[in-house]
């Protein structure tokens, strides 16, 4: 049992130390943004149930051994949580339909719009996810949107994206920063050259993720 319980415990180190390079191999490989992310969760799960069956074996008094096997049962899950905790926007879905577009002269082609503004520390670390949805979709059409007529202001955001997906500044930016509602970035559905939902940052979570892929196979 000590071999086991031994090698039990390495794997569990290694699932909590690449917790996020688990959720990247999966993405990369192509499963669904949703089950990436539950991921490393289930492998630790498996994890402490595996602990728990294992430690059935140990012959302290029964009210011990059971405190031991309760605890193990979820130890894993709970240090891997504590680390790597769920926030409210990570699996979420639900944005907003748009009735009354007052930028229907802003977008021209199918998929994804992400609006932004110049020096926004949220809209700079969505450019990762959006270069995975790339990868991930080469045919998906993302555009990133900057709310601002001066050009110098899209440098960093340029050299980031690296030509991946298409960076440009809005025709009208006080008119798509009013329908972004002021809250950046705000991540668009372009269907028909119209913009028909749209999603928040927080909004726009793993769920909303399969959805956009699914929607512009």
């Amino acid at each position: 049992m000590k071999f086991k319980l031994i090698s039990l415990t390495l794997i569990t180190a290694v699932c909590i130390v690449f917790f996020n390079d688990i959720e990247l191999v999966a993405l990369n490989s192509g499963i669904s943004w949703t089950i990436s992310k539950l991921l490393p969760y289930i492998f630790l799960g498996i994890l402490g149930l595996a602990y728990f069956i294992l430690l059935n074996k140990l012959t302290y008094k029964p009210i011990i051994k059971q405190s031991i096997r309760s605890i193990s049962l979820v130890l894993p899950f709970a240090i891997g949580f504590l680390l790597h905790p769920i926030y409210d926007g990570d699996f979420s879905k639900i944005g907003s339909t748009i009735h009354n577009n007052n930028s229907k002269n802003e977008f021209t082609q199918n998929g994804l719009a992400v609006v932004t503004i110049p020096d926004c520390p949220y809209c700079f670390g969505a450019i990762q996810k959006l270069k995975l949805l790339k990868k991930r979709n080469p045919k998906l059409h993302i555009e990133f949107i900057v709310c601002t007529s001066k050009k110098e202001y899209i440098k960093n955001y340029t050299k980031e994206i690296n030509g991946l997906f298409q960076i440009r500044l809005a025709k009208n930016p006080q008119v798509l920063a009013k329908t972004a509602e002021f809250r950046f970035p705000m991540f668009f559905k372009i269907e028909k050259n119209k913009a028909t939902y749209k999603w928040s940052n927080d909004q726009f979570g793993v769920r909303a993720t399969d959805d956009v892929e699914v929607a512009f196979q």
